[in-house]
């Protein structure tokens, strides 16, 4: 196996925003995930849909860190999806309690990243071993301007860092059933 890179970096244009405006959380399962490049994932299909959380501006982010080994040789990538959802609620803690017991969360992050036209970046989080909810807090908060709901943290360990998805398969993600 090669382990030559292929390509550089370019400083372009500062055309760049941070966040994350939704996330998108499977219910039902994966068959096949199907690359049109490496790191570019132009079809998805299984059974179920994904479900829109909409996040409010500057409360949701996306982490990936690579966490490599010199000792055993080896190398995975820590993905960490934080998302807040603003008033408490039964149906919102409904969902919170289906999430804690899944140890297979499947999510897209749609990031804020060119969102020029409303519509950012789409990455698929936790595509091989999946995430699971692994920390929350739920709170009233004090004053009359802190935030009333919940913070969840989604984490997983991949053996790839997460891919893109073409711009494609972007229209058919919100509450689409899969084929």
């Amino acid at each position: 196996m090669a382990c030559d890179i292929t390509s550089g970096f370019v400083l372009g244009c500062r055309d760049n925003i941070g966040g994350i405006k939704a996330v998108y959380i499977l219910s039902g399962s994966i068959n096949s995930v199907a690359d049109a490049s490496d790191g570019l994932i132009e079809s998805i299909s299984g059974s179920g849909a994904f479900y829109k959380f909409e996040l409010p501006r500057n409360v949701g982010d996306f982490n990936e860190t690579p966490t490599p080994s010199q000792e055993n040789g080896t190398i995975y990538y820590e993905q960490v999806v934080n998302i807040a959802l603003h008033k408490m609620q039964s149906s919102t803690r409904n969902q919170m309690k289906v999430l804690g017991q899944n140890p297979n969360i499947k999510i897209i992050v749609e990031t804020e990243n060119g969102s020029v036209d409303g519509i950012g970046k789409f990455w698929y989080v936790g595509q091989y071993r999946g995430l699971s909810l692994s920390s929350g807090t739920v709170a009233t908060g004090v004053a009359a301007g802190d935030m009333n709901g919940y913070t969840l943290g989604f984490t997983g360990q991949e053996p790839l860092p997460a891919s893109e998805i073409s711009g494609s398969l972007v229209s058919v993600l919100s509450g689409i059933d899969l084929p």
